[in-house]
């Protein structure tokens, strides 16, 4: 396996643990044992786990190493509020941006995503939702754009793997209508961003954006948009 293969696995595997729960906030990953559960060499996973921090998915605390951040209320709002500025503000630029042929594969993300969420694929979900959100950012043009709004999704993306519904373990009352994506609040809210955008109309690709992060948070954790 080439080098490169090698690291996008363990980058892969250990995003797939930490969205499935094997790790909790906190968690201490010590990269011989990561590697170990991976069945893999120390220097594909030590590459990963650089990358997660570089990312702000994982951060580095001296003494400690490398570990998934604490998870607070205020971090939460906080990662949230700077996400609505953000991805907005990329949606606006990607529906003045995006060509036929971007659209076109954003559409197809949508199907694979309604796919994954009807089959309850959460590692596969999560790789689409990537894609999704971080390939608007990429359609902004805008470098610094896309580079800050990857940071604060992937911190955002900590607080729905443990605490959004779809991600959670436990019992949850109608959780029959979870598979359906037509009952899926995200699947719609990215439906109407993905028109917006084709259309070529920034404020409603902005507010479409904008929308579905705040209900996002809402959502997760009862509490109104401030």
């Amino acid at each position: 396996m080439r080098e490169a293969d090698a690291e996008e696995r363990a980058y892969s595997e250990i995003l797939r643990a930490i969205a499935t729960q094997k790790y909790a906030p906190g968690d201490h990953l010590a990269e011989a044992k990561v590697a170990d559960d991976l069945n893999m060499s120390r220097t594909p996973v030590r590459s990963a786990l650089k990358r997660m921090i570089a990312c702000g998915m994982l951060e580095y605390v001296k003494n400690v190493g490398c570990r998934i951040p604490v998870l607070t209320p205020y971090d939460m709002e906080s990662v949230f509020q700077i996400r609505v500025m953000l991805e907005a503000k990329a949606a606006a630029l990607a529906s003045m941006h995006a060509t036929g042929i971007e659209v076109e594969r954003l559409s197809k993300l949508l199907d694979q995503e309604k796919e994954c969420y009807r089959k309850g694929d959460v590692a596969e979900y999560t790789k689409i939702n990537e894609l999704l959100h971080l390939g608007i950012g990429a359609l902004s043009k805008n470098q610094y754009l896309e580079r800050y709004l990857a940071q604060a999704f992937w911190r955002s993306e900590l607080y729905i793997f443990f605490f959004d519904r779809f991600y959670y373990k436990g019992d949850i009352p109608h959780r029959k209508n979870m598979r359906d994506p037509l009952e899926s609040r995200s699947c719609r809210e990215h439906d109407a961003l993905l028109n917006a955008i084709a259309a070529g109309e920034p404020e409603q690709a902005s507010n479409a954006m904008a929308e579905h992060v705040k209900s996002t948070y809402i959502h997760m954790t009862r509490r109104e948009w401030v």
